[in-house]
């Protein structure tokens, strides 16, 4: 369920959006073939660059003859700057087509590589993509041995100055940071293993790194309309226990309680604030995993606990079933308490059989 619920949520989310692939090794385009018929099937419009490979093109054309839209397209480098080339492309993807350009003076060196990606970095952006994805052998950039999902522009730079163990070479990521900030698209490094593409699009975890724009930050009321990102955004924390299930019609019933976090208009954060005579609960709190560890659930907490006290109340309580949880509360400022002292019309209702600890901050 919680895959179909991703599933959904994202086909929606970026259904007629163009995806675009840089493949330096053919062999790594061969690898996720499949996870791009799914991109197809969830009509996401996609175009690709990789060496001319006739292996390849004929499994395309293979697949073609089952239904898929892959249209080889020939080219050499200097096609990439001609208008009536992208104009081409451009037809293809607008007839429902897969266009997957065939670099026939594919080039050797890295230096020369690198002239070659600008070329189809800028192709792209007149073809309108959202997201450009660069799958190789690597699962994403490692800084200090740790992979980052979701790194700012500011914490790469300081990793580049710093001298940080890096898997890439320092002057490929100085390029495509400079890259997306030029173009101001999402710029994703990502193995080119079978299913790497769709945990990265259709799933919260995501895969990879990302590199985006600063987008705008929005604490918000939640409406309606909320209801099913909200519920998507949930089921992670209700599959390990952490939440209580509960459908979206309970879920519509209490929609007025919260607040939500959303970048670039996505949800990734929610909680809700329900009132108990002289203190709130604060409940439901959950990220985005990519979003995690950034300060957004932090923002969160605090706006719902300003809310609070602009209602006159006399403090905020908490409940988790986890640690972590539990310890970032306490850098919130809240104390660990006994589940007895909360307040009565709170504990009618509660499962006192849950392993949860619970937190008070008072004001």
């Amino acid at each position: 369920m919680l895959t179909a619920l991703e599933l959904l949520h994202y086909c929606r989310r970026f259904q007629d959006s163009v995806f675009s692939f840089y493949f330096e090794d053919s062999s790594h385009c061969a690898a996720v073939l499949m996870d791009l018929r799914i991109l197809m099937a969830a009509r996401i419009r996609q175009v690709v660059f990789c060496a001319a490979d006739e292996a390849l093109t004929e499994t395309l054309e293979s697949w073609n003859r089952a239904g898929d839209k892959f249209s080889v397209l020939e080219a050499q480098i200097k096609d990439l700057r001609d208008a009536t080339f992208i104009a081409r492309v451009r037809d293809e993807l607008v007839s429902g087509k897969a266009p997957l350009v065939k670099l026939r003076d594919f080039p050797e060196s890295e230096a020369d590589r690198q002239e070659v990606e600008r070329d189809i970095i800028q192709c792209v952006v007149k073809l309108g993509t959202k997201k450009m994805f660069f799958p190789s052998s690597e699962q994403g950039l490692l800084i200090n041995g740790k992979c980052q999902s979701y790194p700012s522009i500011e914490q790469v730079r300081k990793a580049l100055v710093e001298r940080a163990a890096l898997n890439l070479s320092p002057e490929r990521v100085q390029f495509l940071i400079d890259q997306q900030e030029q173009h101001q698209i999402d710029i994703v490094l990502i193995e080119a293993r079978r299913g790497a593409i769709y945990e990265e699009v259709f799933t919260h975890a995501g895969a990879g790194t990302l590199f985006t724009c600063e987008y705008p930050n929005i604490l918000r009321p939640a409406t309606e309309a909320d209801v099913r990102d909200i519920m998507a955004l949930m089921q992670p924390y209700i599959s390990d226990g952490s939440l209580k299930a509960l459908t979206e019609d309970d879920l519509l019933s209490i929609i007025r309680h919260f607040m939500v976090y959303s970048v670039n208009d996505q949800i990734v954060a929610a909680a809700s604030l329900v009132d108990y005579g002289d203190y709130c609960e604060l409940a439901k709190l959950c990220t985005l995993p990519r979003f995690q560890a950034r300060g957004r659930a932090r923002a969160l907490v605090r706006a719902l606990l300003e809310e609070a006290q602009r209602r006159g109340k006399r403090g905020v309580f908490a409940l988790t079933v986890q640690s972590y949880v539990g310890e970032f509360f306490e850098r919130l400022g809240f104390c660990s308490v006994a589940r007895e002292e909360l307040p009565e019309s709170w504990k009618v209702g509660y499962d006192f059989s849950r392993l949860s600890r619970a937190y008070r901050y008072s004001f």
